[in-house]
């Protein structure tokens, strides 16, 4: 029989008519599901990620998985065929039987209705699936999933329960733990770091403080961190018993990102001193230029601070922009009077009338105000540029207005004014999870969070969204306090080409020695020497040394310094110090980070090398071999492609300890300690 109308398309009355199917069987149902499969609404990377995501269940004991997908990458259609694929896994018995229709939970974790509309209709399609939200999870479950509990949850955009005012999922998990526990969960979201990590970090921290209470036989304070580490593992999607893995969703090479915007030199980066919008700078020119002289119908879009919109429109207004064609998005914002707002579908209209007489227009949104749900391939294709006055979290940058500009469209030209560190970082982030967990689902956790760590000290990011919330009731998590002086230090050629090079000539200290030795090794350990963007001394035998791996960006670029400088200026201050008779902390020179201590280690090794290269995207990645030579030459060692710069740990000094233990100590007063991952130049 010939149909006029593919058979997805068909209603099922209209397809028992025309004698395609029968009424209530397995191949029925089965045929309608991969129907919805084969439209041309779903594209074979969705399903594919889906796919894999499904897939990743088969494993014994695994009943949560982590699918992470870029920007505007079609997060929906991997839910939709999700969907499908859980009703697909159906018995034939069950898949006909009316009462298990439901067998699908879709939750998005903001009180957003116009989300959740949304959510509704990308998923009509698939008549297995209830669309809720956290608010009224238990209220969905009691409705309409009566007497047949939901075989699977999908939870969207699950980044946003580890702020530290988000959603948490202890109520998930314990639905799953106590109330059904063959269900499966699935955790949706581009930038999941957080939610993987930050209720971990909390459960560290909270067992940390433990360890501090107990020392001081302090009961009540013990008690109190206690429960905060038993909520902190409550609220984890890293759930052990879960058996939790990641899968990273490849797009297709259609696809436009954060990762090609960087590449065509099309993101700009606002720094501290011209990140607000309101304020001269040459970045603000150029967006006005590309503004001014965009040819056509377009639009660019702002996002500034609360409480200054009203002066951002007026500056638009100063630059001969018509005061028509300027729109402040959100709903009772500080400063903005009713009648200036718009909402964000009126936006939208105004959007389609401005296309028939050729305006140009802005739309302005503030911090704490979602800039859209998704604007469309038109408005990405007529974007002419975006501009973000904050700082937050990568993950808050790039779901921000870069974000919205991500998908699959074709305008490579507009320009995106944003954090350059947070956007990098990510496409770094991107890059590793596309190489290790886009074919099969990873597992490994912990070498995923060694990864971030290091991608925030290597951007200069303090967190890729790691919201933080410890309630403190005496007194603070004794930091980096036990403080040393540093002993001494000695400049050494790398010489990695001569692997029986006797070093005694510079030292005859043997923990220096051996530092020499597990250095030399960690760039030969495979043979000759190669260019490496990351090198981590892990393993008891390797951890009491503390390396800095000195590229081309960290070696004398302002931008990549730290509060010494870069680090050819900050080995030369320190080394001079020191060479002047003048004290200088060890936990200086150790600079440590991501739960480093200087009581640690032994070791600080300043490792400048043309085999160290920048993952960022700068002119300069790797130092040249002048580079090295200057240095060599600057301690009167012999010319090499690398050198060590070691500093030794000296005598413990009790009075400078004890005076950051009294530094560190709080009021008797409650108080909450929190770190919102701000981002910062440091």
């Amino acid at each position: 029989m010939v149909l006029d109308k593919p058979l997805g398309l068909l209603s099922h009355r209209a397809c028992l008519d025309k004698g395609v199917i029968k009424l209530n069987n397995p191949e029925t149902h089965r045929k309608l599901i991969t129907n919805i499969l084969s439209d041309s609404t779903l594209h074979k990377h969705q399903i594919d990620a889906a796919q894999k995501t499904f897939s990743a269940f088969d494993g014994d004991h695994i009943r949560a998985v982590v699918t992470t997908a870029e920007m505007q990458a079609g997060k929906s259609g991997i839910a939709l065929a999700l969907c499908c694929f859980q009703r697909l896994s159906l018995a034939d018995t069950d898949i006909c039987d009316r009462k298990q229709l439901k067998d699908t939970l879709y939750l998005v974790t903001m009180p957003d209705t116009a989300l959740r509309d949304q959510a509704e209709d990308d998923l009509k399609l698939a008549k297995n699936v209830v669309v809720s939200n956290f608010v009224n999870f238990e209220k969905a479950l009691e409705n309409d999933f009566k007497g047949n509990p939901p075989k699977l949850i999908i939870i969207d955009e699950c980044h946003y329960g580890s702020n530290i005012t988000g959603i948490r999922y202890s109520r998930i998990f314990d639905y799953l733990e106590k109330e059904n526990d063959s269900c499966k969960v699935v955790f949706i979201s581009a930038t999941p770091f957080g939610a993987l990590y930050g209720a971990e970090t909390e459960y560290e921290e909270a067992i940390e403080i433990s360890s501090a209470a107990e020392k001081e036989h302090d009961e009540e304070l013990l008690e109190e961190f206690r429960e905060a580490a038993d909520k902190a593992l409550k609220d984890s999607i890293l759930r052990r018993d879960f058996g939790t893995r990641l899968v990273f969703h490849k797009t297709s090479d259609e696809y436009y990102g954060v990762r090609k915007m960087l590449k065509n030199g099309r993101l700009i980066n606002l720094d501290d001193e011209c990140r607000n919008f309101l304020v001269e700078s040459n970045q603000r020119s150029k967006f006005m230029e590309q503004f001014k002289r965009y040819e056509g119908m377009g639009w660019s879009l702002i996002r500034v601070p609360a409480g200054t919109a009203m002066d951002a429109k007026q500056f638009l207004i100063s630059q001969g922009i018509d005061v028509h064609n300027i729109f402040i998005l959100g709903n009772s914002l500080s400063g903005v009077p009713e009648d200036q707002l718009s909402t964000i579908d009126r936006f939208k209209k105004d959007f389609e009338d401005a296309q028939l007489f050729g305006d140009k227009l802005v739309a302005i949104t503030v911090a704490g105000c979602r800039a859209g749900i998704n604007f469309g391939a038109m408005m990405k294709n007529n974007l002419i540029s975006t501009w973000d006055s904050t700082v937050a979290s990568v993950a808050a940058v790039v779901q921000a207005n870069v974000g919205r500009a991500c998908g699959y469209h074709g305008n490579y030209t507009s320009l995106h004014f944003t954090n350059g560190n947070a956007a990098e970082a990510y496409g770094a982030t991107l890059d590793y999870l596309e190489r290790t967990c886009s074919d099969h689902a990873a597992s490994d956790f912990d070498g995923l969070k060694e990864f971030f760590e290091d991608i925030c000290q290597e951007y200069h990011v303090n967190g890729l969204d790691v919201g933080i919330t410890i309630k403190y009731k005496r007194r603070r998590p004794i930091g980096d306090v036990e403080t040393y002086s540093t002993d001494g230090y000695i400049a050494v050629p790398g010489k990695l080409l001569e692997p029986d090079l006797d070093f005694t000539e510079y030292t005859s200290d043997k923990t220096l020695l051996s530092a020499i030795s597990i250095l030399r090794e960690e760039f030969t350990k495979n043979g000759a020497p190669s260019v490496k963007g990351n090198r981590a001394l892990r393993g008891k035998k390797k951890n009491w040394i503390k390396a800095q791996w000195v590229n081309g960006d960290s070696y004398d670029n302002p931008e990549k310094a730290g509060i010494d400088g870069p680090q050819k200026e900050r080995t030369i201050m320190l080394t001079n110090k020191m060479d002047n008779g003048e004290y200088v902390e060890f936990n200086r020179v150790v600079a440590p980070g991501s739960g480093e201590l200087t009581e640690d280690k032994l070791v600080t090794a300043t490792v400048f090398s043309v085999y160290n290269i920048s993952r960022r995207k700068v002119i300069k990645t790797i130092m040249t071999e002048h580079d090295v030579w200057d240095m060599c030459d600057h301690f009167g060692i012999p010319r090499d492609d690398t050198m060590f710069v070691l500093y030794k740990r000296g005598e413990y000094n009790t009075e400078r300890s004890l005076a950051k233990k009294a530094h560190n100590e709080l009021p008797e007063d409650t108080g909450t300690l929190s770190d919102e991952s701000q981002f910062s130049a440091v």
